[in-house]
């Protein structure tokens, strides 16, 4: 498969966050040091398509084009690696997360030949005594890592591919309709992006993905917050940790809501 690496536009309010942090500054930069030496693409590189890389990140000021080439990570990428911004989601059919079950909990027919039984055991005894909160559902899902590269011989293609897969739990929320609401991008990510940053601190190595307007319901979209949690690390404390996540995540809906200047919301 080949892609010309998409621009994510206006989420630059994030890195003032960042920075306030020494915690998140110091994680940033051992996953792009830690990326720079798992790069083996440097040891065989094809001189001429690294000056061309090199020569197009400097006339268009692209940052992206040479941190592919220098650790095969975008700016984005980075920051996901680092449990900095949520991974973005691209709606219930989407590549990664792939869910695994459907609403009611039943496993979907591609899933059944890949699942265990103790697997999907496990599933189904959080989904029967996991209480959700209103507009959220639990599924069963696997999770990945996005290593993207530059395709072999092209000039500024690239490819990308699906790693270090995590199977666990999926809890997906609805949240308000920002562009509706009239947030811009940047103001619905810098809301999210609190949230998440206390998730991750509820529980740690949770996976989490944001997606703007992915969701539909009679013909309404809206914006979509998915928090998975690996059934290897949280199996013990699955339902303390739900319940966590829930708190956390109906307060992000409240501050969306209030940050829009509206008393409420039908969701």
């Amino acid at each position: 498969m080949q892609t010309v690496l998409p621009r994510e536009e206006e989420v630059e309010a994030i890195f003032s966050q960042i920075l306030a942090s020494p915690d998140s500054c110091k994680k940033l930069m051992d996953v792009f040091y830690d990326a720079m030496d798992d790069n083996h693409l440097l040891e065989s590189d094809d001189p001429k398509h690294f000056s061309k890389v090199l020569f197009y990140a400097y006339q268009n000021g692209d940052v992206t084009a040479l941190l592919l080439k220098l650790c095969g990570k975008s700016m984005f990428d980075l920051l996901r690696d680092a449990y900095l911004i949520p991974k973005k989601f691209h709606g219930k059919a989407g590549m990664n997360p792939v869910l695994l079950t459907n609403p009611d909990g039943e496993l979907l027919p591609t899933a059944k030949k890949i699942v265990s039984s103790r697997e999907y055991s496990k599933f189904k005894e959080i989904y029967k005594n996991h209480e959700c909160a209103p507009r959220s559902k639990l599924y069963l899902a696997d999770g990945y890592d996005i290593v993207r590269f530059y395709v072999d011989g092209s000039e500024m293609n690239i490819t990308e591919k699906k790693e270090n897969k995590r199977r666990g739990i999926m809890i997906l929320y609805a949240l308000p309709d920002t562009k509706k609401l009239g947030l811009t991008e940047a103001q619905a990510y810098a809301v999210v992006w609190n949230t998440f940053h206390n998730i991750q601190k509820e529980a740690p190595h949770a996976i989490v993905y944001y997606g703007q307007e992915t969701g539909l319901k009679k013909e309404q979209t809206f914006d979509e917050i998915g928090i998975l949690l690996p059934i290897r690390e949280f199996e013990k404390k699955m339902l303390h940790h739900l319940s966590e996540v829930d708190g956390l995540v109906l307060t992000c809906r409240e501050k969306m809501i209030k940050k829009a200047g509206v008393k409420s919301l039908e969701l």
